[in-house]
C-alpha cells in the first residue's frame, strides 16, 4: 500500500521523501567529503549576482525528460537523484562541447531499489550513497533487464531484497565520484553556479500555479524530493532556485525572465528554500572527486 500521495484540483500525485536523519548521518559517515561548504572554500561567493540556468543544458540533449516519467508510485526521491545527476553529466559535456550522444538519460529504478525496505519511500542521503557507491544506470536495456522506460514496479520489487550485484556492476561505468550535503542557501547558489544538480528532499508543498515571475507560493505539506535545475541571484531581481518537479504538468503560470521553464517546475524564494533545507536533504552531485569550478555554457548574451 502506497500512502505517499496528495491530491490537487481533484487530481492525484506521488511523493515518497523519507526525513531519516539516523540514516543520513550514516551516510555522512561514509563520505571523505559529507559537507559541500567544508570541501569547497575555493567556490564561495562565485553565483553571487549570477544566473544558472542549468536545466538549458540538459533541456539541449533531452528535451523531452521534464515531462515524459511522471512518477507512478512513492519514488520521488529517486527521480530527484537521477535527475540532479542528470543535470550535472548534461552541464558537463555541454561545457566539454561534445557530441550529444555522450549524454544518456539516468534510470530511477535501480537508486530507488536501494531504499532497504519493502514499503514506499526514500531518504534522500541513501539515493544519493547509491549513486556515489555504485554509480547509475542508463536509461536502456542492460541484459535481462530493460530499463529503456521507466518501469516503477523494478524499484519497488528490488526494495526488498536488494539490487542484483549485476546491475550494481553495470552501473559503475558511470559513477557520480563526490556527493555532499549541502546546507545554506549560498551553498546551494554556488553548486549550481559551477554547474553541480542539487536533489532536495523535504516536507514542503507549493501551489500549482506560478505568479508572473514563475514562483510558486509555498502551501500545504508534501513528504517530497525534487532536483534543483538552477537559480536567479543577479542584482535587482527576485532571487530564488528554480525546482523540477517529477509529476508532469501539475502546474502553470508565467516564466521567470531568464526564458520559459521546463514543464513542471516553478521558482522558489530564498526563504522557504532554506526552511527546505532544514531537514537536511539537500545534495550536490560531481563526476569527479571533489567539485572543481567550472565555467557555465553560454546559454545566451543576456546571462551574467
Amino acid at each position: 500500500m502506497d500512502n505517499y500521495k496528495v491530491s490537487i484540483e481533484g487530481k492525484t500525485f506521488y511523493t515518497g521523501c523519507i526525513e531519516d536523519h539516523v540514516s543520513t548521518d550514516y551516510v555522512m559517515r561514509q563520505l571523505p567529503m559529507p559537507h559541500f561548504g567544508d570541501a569547497t572554500p575555493h567556490l564561495k561567493g562565485s553565483g553571487e549576482g549570477k544566473v544558472s540556468p542549468l536545466y538549458k543544458s540538459l533541456a539541449k540533449f533531452d528535451p523531452s525528460c521534464f515531462g515524459d516519467e511522471s512518477q507512478t508510485t512513492g519514488d520521488c526521491t529517486s527521480h530527484g537523484c537521477r535527475r540532479a545527476c542528470d543535470i550535472t553529466r548534461a552541464v558537463e559535456i555541454d561545457i566539454k562541447g561534445e557530441a550529444e550522444g555522450y549524454y544518456k538519460r539516468g534510470a530511477t529504478e535501480a537508486i530507488y531499489g536501494y531504499r532497504g525496505h519493502r514499503g514506499a519511500g526514500m531518504d534522500p542521503a541513501r539515493a544519493s550513497e547509491f549513486v556515489n557507491k555504485y554509480g547509475i544506470l542508463a536509461r536502456e536495456k542492460h541484459g535481462d533487464v530493460d530499463l529503456s522506460k521507466y518501469n516503477a514496479s523494478i524499484g519497488i520489487g528490488w526494495g526488498g531484497r536488494g539490487v542484483p550485484d549485476a546491475i550494481k556492476n553495470i552501473a559503475a561505468d558511470r559513477s557520480v565520484q563526490t556527493v555532499s550535503l549541502v546546507e545554506t542557501v549560498e551553498e546551494a547558489r554556488d553548486a549550481l553556479r559551477n554547474g553541480y544538480g542539487l536533489h532536495i528532499g523535504s516536507s514542503q508543498g507549493f501551489s500549482s500555479t506560478r505568479d508572473g515571475e514563475g514562483f510558486a507560493a509555498p502551501r500545504e505539506s508534501w513528504l517530497h524530493d525534487m532536483a534543483v535545475t538552477g537559480c536567479d541571484f543577479t542584482p535587482d531581481r527576485r532571487h530564488g532556485f528554480l525546482i523540477q518537479n517529477s509529476w508532469g504538468e501539475f502546474n502553470f503560470g508565467g516564466h521567470p525572465w531568464f526564458g520559459e521553464i521546463p514543464v513542471g517546475s516553478f521558482m522558489c524564494d530564498l526563504e522557504t528554500f532554506a526552511r527546505m533545507m532544514r531537514s537536511r536533504g539537500c545534495w550536490a552531485m560531481s563526476n569527479v572527486v571533489g567539485f572543481p569550478a567550472q565555467n557555465l555554457p553560454d546559454w545566451g548574451t543576456d546571462f551574467l
